[in-house]
């Protein structure tokens, strides 16, 4: 029997306490993962250029869209579940769900994986990339599916407090990365190095998160999980299966409308196109990271908060972090969108001009997404994951429909609007569902 204090240790620190130290890992790392990635795609684009570039951004959508769609990450359920399990001191609880989620994460990268493999052929040139190569690019990269264990990884460790060690082990993938797009850059290797730096890249974002959880596991004797029975940990954790469809449908939906865009304009337009957005998108990127750590460490608390029942906290916790991080993203975003431009020529080069509309539209658009950011763990805490699918299912209609007309009407510019419009619809649709939540509750 596992003892009770290390199972009920995230509960015993006090709130802002754990918030701020939490806050301030994940903001060192989000920062410096920032810059090690913006540096990393300077050093690539003045080494091969928009073209391959575009390149580059087509594979990895390519890669990222098959994850998606094949794959359920498991750790939003983890982190709920599993709260509940430590507040009830239920170590084979938590045991059942840790190998509940290596399962789903073993068997969606498998198929994940397969199908991205065996898909290459047939739609790497429908999106852009030429032959042979296309598929050779696409091939390499997609072996990394198959080790992708991070979700589970992410669940332990955030769920244990451990923002730590995960946000170091992100620093060192992201500053390994930009080793070797230097050294890449330095003997000039050409695309094929950067394509197998992605593999790297995969590959270790895939597996150090999870070997770092099995040891706070290990260290707190909750590693042997593989003996628990399945069955038992279905029949413990009533609307699973559910949760964690609603959860990842929520995302797969958000993230089609990130990756499938890139992949549509391969296919309709040329791979400079996609390079100039490509670097649009990282800038919105390296803005939206402003607010990663606050949801990030945010998601644990509130469901522990409205799993006691202190709403009271709950809600101020909400408000005080939408008021924080528009106020914050604002001020940083909003001379950034002004000197675009000069900032494009600057970092990228001269071939890159053509990049500042569409980069500064997506930076418009992060500042939206971040004004809401606080919206989705709200409201998964509160059990209205089928709200948040459906607020998100509107909104990706309203983009799919509005993505064609604006692409043939303006181009790359008119894509990154498609995003302004989504985050929009988005964060008022969330707002309305939490309203008329509460609204029914207060009849009642």
């Amino acid at each position: 029997m596992v003892s009770r204090e290390p199972m009920s240790e995230p509960s015993s620190k006090p709130l802002l306490k754990r918030l701020a130290k939490n806050m301030s890992w994940m903001f060192l790392s989000q920062i410096l993962v920032g810059l090690f990635g913006l540096a990393s795609l300077i050093f690539t684009a003045r080494a091969i250029g928009p073209a391959a570039v575009g390149i580059l951004a087509l594979v990895d959508a390519y890669i990222q869209v098959m994850d998606r769609l094949f794959r359920l990450e498991p750790w939003q359920a983890t982190i709920k579940y599993g709260s509940e399990a430590l507040i009830e001191e239920d170590p084979n609880r938590f045991r059942q769900l840790i190998k509940m989620s290596v399962v789903t994460d073993c068997l969606g990268g498998l198929l994940a994986g397969s199908v991205a493999i065996m898909l290459a052929p047939k739609l790497a040139p429908f999106i852009g990339l030429s032959e042979p190569e296309g598929a050779s690019y696409i091939t390499l990269v997609a072996f990394g599916l198959f080790l992708s264990l991070r979700p589970t990884g992410i669940g332990v460790l955030r769920i244990f407090d451990r923002f730590d060690v995960l946000a170091i082990s992100d620093m060192v993938i992201a500053g390994l990365r930009l080793v070797g797009v230097i050294i890449a850059f330095l003997l000039d290797l050409g695309i094929w190095a950067f394509v197998a730096l992605l593999l790297m890249h995969q590959i270790l974002t895939g597996l150090v998160a999870f070997f770092l959880a099995l040891a706070e596991l290990k260290k707190r004797n909750l590693h042997r999980f593989l003996s628990q029975p399945l069955r038992r940990a279905f029949a413990h954790n009533p609307g699973y299966l559910r949760f964690l469809w609603n959860s990842n449908f929520n995302v797969i939906l958000r993230q089609s409308t990130q990756r499938l865009d890139i992949l549509v304009v391969g296919a309709l337009l040329d791979v400079t196109s996609v390079g100039f957005y490509q670097v649009g998108k990282r800038i919105m990127a390296n803005v939206v990271r402003i607010g990663g750590p606050v949801r990030q460490v945010l998601y644990p608390e509130m469901t522990r908060l409205w799993a006691v029942g202190d709403f009271g906290r709950f809600w101020r916790l909400v408000r005080l972090v939408s008021l924080s991080v528009c106020g914050v993203s604002i001020l940083v975003s909003i001379p950034l969108a002004l000197k675009m431009p000069e900032l494009a020529v600057l970092l990228f080069g001269p071939e890159f001009r053509g990049a500042a509309p569409v980069m500064t539209i997506l930076m418009y658009a992060a500042i939206v997404y971040l004004g809401g950011l606080v919206l989705n763990p709200a409201l998964l805490s509160m059990g209205l994951d089928s709200a948040l699918v459906r607020t998100t299912i509107v909104a990706t209609v309203i983009f799919t429909a509005s993505f064609l007309p604006l692409l043939y009407w303006m181009g790359i510019e008119g894509i990154a609007l498609a995003h302004l419009l989504f985050n929009v619809i988005w964060t008022v649709g969330c707002i309305f569902a939490i309203r008329s939540y509460l609204a029914r509750k207060h009849e009642t």
